[in-house]
Formats: structure tokens, sequence, C-alpha cells
């Protein structure tokens, strides 16, 4: 079975057919032990008159012990578990699973959203779906292409001078 990428697949319906039981319970978990937060590195050389770079990622970071807990929400979510490096002071093994895709986040964020109940994570969560819309406008008003003329611009300069 050929597993479809993170780009081509509809999250908005994969997210939907988790049923609200699952996604209620995704919701309270993760209300009460993620990391709601976005990635806000420029990852462009180019100067801000060439450039303007998209807005930055949400993301949504899990990190717990149970490994068996871990490992059904990473079934769950299509996403893979990681083992950190790091150990609790009880030396427990900290297991973590992070949803990095923007299509994703935002699918995620929407579905579960309803199910939030604390104020300061509907927040989060809030901040983090105004990145999503920022990101659109910026794709509709040339972000993308502008982005990808610059790369083969300095791909080609590259090769002259190799």
């Amino acid at each position: 079975m050929n597993k479809k990428t993170h780009i081509d697949r509809d999250y908005d319906l994969f997210f939907k057919n988790l049923g609200t039981e699952k996604l209620a319970w995704l919701a309270g978990l993760f209300q009460s032990e993620a990391y709601f937060h976005s990635d806000k590195r420029v990852r462009a050389k180019s100067s801000p008159e060439e450039y303007t770079p998209p807005p930055p990622v949400p993301r949504i970071k899990l990190e717990m012990v149970e490994e068996d807990l871990m490992r059904h929400i990473g079934e769950i979510l299509d996403e893979n578990v990681i083992i950190t490096n790091r150990r609790t002071t009880a030396n427990n093994i900290v297991y973590k699973i992070t949803i990095n895709a923007r299509n994703k986040s935002e699918a995620f964020l929407r579905a579960i959203e309803p199910f939030i109940i604390g104020r300061k994570t509907h927040r989060e969560i809030q901040d983090l779906l105004e990145l999503c819309e920022q990101y659109k406008d910026w794709v509709a008003q040339g972000g993308k292409q502008n982005a990808a003329k610059l790369a083969n611009k300095a791909r080609q300069a590259l090769r002259k001078k190799n």
C-alpha cells in the first residue's frame, strides 16, 4: 500500500474520520500535555527587498513517558514516535510525537479546537491558525513562486561558480 505524503493528503477528511469521541479524547490529552508553538526559523539568506519568507510553521509537540500510549497516539495521528535522548529525573525514557507539516497541523488544530476548554490553549490554537491563514495569503500573493525563482537563481549562480 502506498502511503500518501503529507502534501497530497486530505487531512480535514483524515481527522473528520476519526470521529467525535477520539477527537475529544485527543483534544483533552493535547490540551493538558502538548506544546503548541511555531517554528520561527528564517531559512532564507536573501534580503527582505528580494524575498518575503513565509509565516512560521505551526507545530504541535507531545512528550510523555508512557510508550504504549504514545504508540497508540502515533498510530491514530499517523506520526512517528521518537525516543528522545533525555530521561526524566526518575530515569524514564521520554517519547515524542511532533506534527510538523503545515497542512496537517492546521487540520488537526481545526479538528480539536471545538473540544478545547482552556482559554490559554484556545488562544495558542487561534494564534497558530492565524499563521495558517497568513501562509495562504503569502501563497496567494506569489510568495511560493518568488521563493522558487530565487532558489533557481541561487542554484544557477552556484553552478556557474563550479
